[in-house]
């Protein structure tokens, strides 16, 4: 069944209901009353099913306060985070750490890892994206050699880039062999670094969430001695008592987020940013996969957000609520179509929610672990940084 628009479902049930026909939704009270169960059913359905078509991509939105730089806020017309992502535009840290809660030796195999950085500067240098012969004004004195592979992107727009090898460096002056490139245009604000870690230019890595209490006790262990850990307030609002309280978060300012949480439903909260390549995290650089909440238009010609397969189970639902609430009576066939569908709709979810090969697999010791086949997003222990 194909969707239909608010009109024409308004129709169908008064149809059904052997009420008069209307032209719009507003012609009569009753296909007025009709529309608004319409628009329930459908909130009702938001409320009780996860619905993949509400599954969206959307970014964060960030503080832009340099006292807060590590907090960043709900999306609005968002119900539920599944993960986040923060675009990486620095892939000379290799996201490689040391410290108990950033380090990945319980999990790989470090003789395996290439642990070396290797070098990384910046350059004011005016170069058009172009393969070829490339010229860098840089500091002198850096570990550069003939023949390291080199990146180069857009310090403002990182997903422009060029990469290719080092042919010479003298003083100040870098000398590149450019062989593979993305984007087009000049700039004059560049990154530079050498590729160490098999990473290829800048990308999106994972900012696991964690519990609350886990991440509370994770950056209570950041020694605010130290250069690198800073400290901002936060005001929260209690949703029981209405009264506002302050409470301290530390963070780190050099290095990519590692782990965030959620607090109030609202607040996102990372423990890290890279002051070496922005002030404050951006919204621009995040990627989160949420349930959105679709905003329900009273107009003949809205078409609800819904997928045409569960489309049926919508109508139906619908049809069977005016009935009860318009004529104070079932409809049975409605009912039993409603129980068909909702078969259909668990037999569906059963399938596309299906682990794949990979997450079921044995964790090796992990703990935790939604990100390996168990239960997803913020209302979970979907991830743990104890490894």
């Amino acid at each position: 069944m194909a969707t239909m628009t608010l009109l024409q479902m308004t129709q169908s049930i008064l149809s059904s209901m052997g009420s008069d026909e209307v032209n719009s939704i507003g012609d009569t009270n009753e296909s007025l009353q009709v529309a608004n169960i319409v628009q329930q059913t459908y909130y009702n359905m938001l409320g009780r099913y996860d619905l993949p078509e509400h599954n969206q991509l959307t970014q964060l939105v960030s503080s832009n306060n340099l006292n807060t730089p590590v907090l960043m806020t709900r999306p609005s017309g968002t119900s539920r985070i599944e993960w986040v992502k923060y675009f990486d535009t620095n892939p000379a840290d290799g996201n490689t750490f040391t410290d108990q809660y950033g380090s990945y030796s319980h999990d790989l195999n470090t003789d395996l890892q290439n642990n070396q950085n290797g070098w990384a500067t910046t350059s004011t240098t005016t170069n058009t994206i172009a393969v070829g012969a490339q010229t860098f004004t840089i500091p002198a004195g850096l570990s550069i050699a003939v023949g390291n592979t080199a990146f180069c992107y857009v310090s403002l727009n990182p997903e422009i880039y060029m990469s290719g090898t080092v042919t010479g460096y003298s003083g100040t002056t870098l000398n590149l062999n450019i062989t593979a490139t993305f984007g087009t245009g000049s700039y004059s604000l560049w990154n530079l670094s050498q590729n160490t870690t098999n990473q290829f230019g800048p990308g999106y890595k994972d900012v696991p969430l964690i519990p609350v209490d886990q991440f509370i006790n994770m950056t209570n262990t950041f020694n605010p001695s130290e250069p690198d850990v800073f400290s901002f307030d936060l005001n929260v609002t209690s949703n029981v008592t209405g009264q506002s309280s302050k409470y301290t978060f530390y963070y780190k300012n050099d290095r990519q987020p590692m782990y965030c949480c959620i607090i109030s439903n609202y607040y996102v909260i990372f423990d890290s940013f890279d002051n070496t390549q922005d002030s404050t995290l951006q919204s621009s650089k995040t990627m989160t996969m949420t349930w959105g909440i679709p905003n329900f238009v009273m107009e003949d010609g809205f078409v609800p957000i819904i997928d045409e397969q569960h489309f049926p189970l919508f109508l139906a639902d619908s049809k069977s609520l005016a009935f009860f609430e318009l004529k104070q009576q079932d409809h049975k066939k409605a009912e039993l179509e409603v129980d068909r569908q909702l078969v259909s709709l668990q037999k569906w979810k059963a399938i596309s929610g299906k682990p794949t090969y990979f997450e079921e697999l044995p964790n090796f010791g992990r703990r935790g672990g939604g990100f390996y086949g168990g239960e997803r997003g913020y209302g979970s222990n979907s991830s743990s940084f104890s490894r």
